[in-house]
């Protein structure tokens, strides 16, 4: 006949330690809490099968596909490109996820023969510009920036001039909107210049100035540089430049791809028309818009390109806009110009929206504080998502 014990707590005779179960274990009914570790020998089984959890996930499987083991395997994150999708869908899944991005920076810029010292702040959450006031230490036009990964803006080739050769970088904090002083100079001049990033943690800068062939790889951490790979095409002079989350593209007298792990150039075919001085939006999608007439302004339609290998995916209409010489940043699903050149230099916004790939006006993205603005550098702020620090 079986018995029947009832008790508030069970230990062993000592009153610490473990407690033991014979052979055969102990059958519960309902819930049983558990405060600390459950270490145990064999399997863990629901309803008599395996219990199976996820693979550990950490910042070098961010992005990655979870894929199936198999009846005899284990479910592993893939992060070595098998499938379709390659090399290119991990990295782009890491890239897209790592960074949320919730403000934008619109920094310096030109009117005529003046230039500005003068930042704008984008909420992409509601669309509300701002003029921060003067934040960089000089004014500079024909320029680039980029962020680090404690989102301290970089703005290449400040030199006080709406056409300046210079090899000044000035940067900015965007945590708290501030000037954050004279960065470490570049490895060379540069005269009207973009830039390509890997993202957080090299900004690849192109230009005029000296050894205007060569690529000024600058470190967004250290803030040290020089003079690494040489562009084929030769001198870059107000190049057109985008970046992917592995491969940079730069256009201007030539085409090239960039690719960051090896920093090798190859070429690009079958690339866009611009001649450079129409410029560049880079989303973290997988895709890029692209203008595709030369001349400083164009009504041209945009190309949508794929980021990782280049291709042409679409066009998509200026709706009859003609935009030139464009300050554009990205956010996560939308992007912007903040200022351009139409014939001549103004504080237009504009809005791509990326799931319907459409360009509208909109003067929500107008700067203020400026009688104008064009060539400026526009750089991302937001937050760093589950451990990432770049590719």
């Amino acid at each position: 006949m079986a018995s029947r014990i009832k008790v508030d707590e069970v230990t062993n005779l000592s009153q610490s330690g473990a407690v033991s179960f014979p052979t055969g274990g102990a059958n519960f009914s309902g819930n049983v809490g558990v405060t600390g570790n459950i270490d145990f020998t064999g399997q863990l089984l629901q309803n008599g099968s395996p219990f199976v959890t996820l693979p550990t996930q950490t910042a070098a499987n961010l992005g990655a596909v979870l894929r199936s083991g198999g009846t005899s395997g284990t479910a592993y994150w893939d992060t070595s490109g098998e499938g379709a999708s390659g090399v290119a869908g991990f990295s782009q899944g890491k890239y897209k996820a790592g960074f949320d991005i919730t403000r934008g920076y619109s920094c310096c810029g030109y009117r005529s023969s003046s230039s500005w010292r003068n930042v704008n702040r984008l909420v992409h959450a509601t669309y509300t510009q701002t003029n921060l006031g003067d934040l960089t230490s000089q004014s500079g036009a024909y320029i680039d920036g980029k962020p680090n990964t404690s989102f301290i803006g970089y703005v290449f080739a400040t030199g006080n001039a709406w056409d300046s050769t210079t090899s000044y970088v000035s940067k900015i904090n965007m945590n708290t909107d501030s000037n954050a002083g004279q960065a470490s100079s570049m490895s060379s001049s540069r005269n009207r210049c973009s830039a390509m990033g890997r993202d957080f943690v090299y900004a690849y800068v192109h230009g005029g100035g000296s050894n205007s062939s060569s690529t000024v790889r600058y470190n967004l951490s250290t803030e040290a540089s020089n003079n690494s790979t040489n562009n084929p095409s030769g001198s870059q002079n107000n190049p057109a430049c985008g970046q992917g989350a592995t491969v940079g593209w730069i256009r201007q007298g030539g085409a090239q791809a960039y690719d960051f792990a090896t920093e090798v150039y190859r070429s690009w075919t079958d690339s866009p028309g611009t001649d450079g001085s129409n410029k560049t939006l880079s989303s973290r999608n997988g895709f890029s818009y692209w203008n595709t007439c030369g001349g400083y302004r164009t009504s041209c339609d945009w190309h949508l390109r794929d980021s990782y290998n280049g291709g042409r995916m679409a066009s998509v209409s200026k709706n009859g806009i003609t935009t030139g010489e464009e300050t554009m940043h990205t956010g996560n699903e939308f992007g912007f110009i903040c200022g351009q050149y139409d014939g001549s230099q103004n504080n237009n916004g504009y809005l791509f929206t990326y799931a319907s790939h459409s360009f509208t006006r909109d003067s929500r993205m107008d700067r203020s504080g400026i009688s104008g603005s064009a060539s400026a550098a526009g750089i991302e702020f937001g937050t760093l998502m589950y451990g990432y620090t770049g590719m």
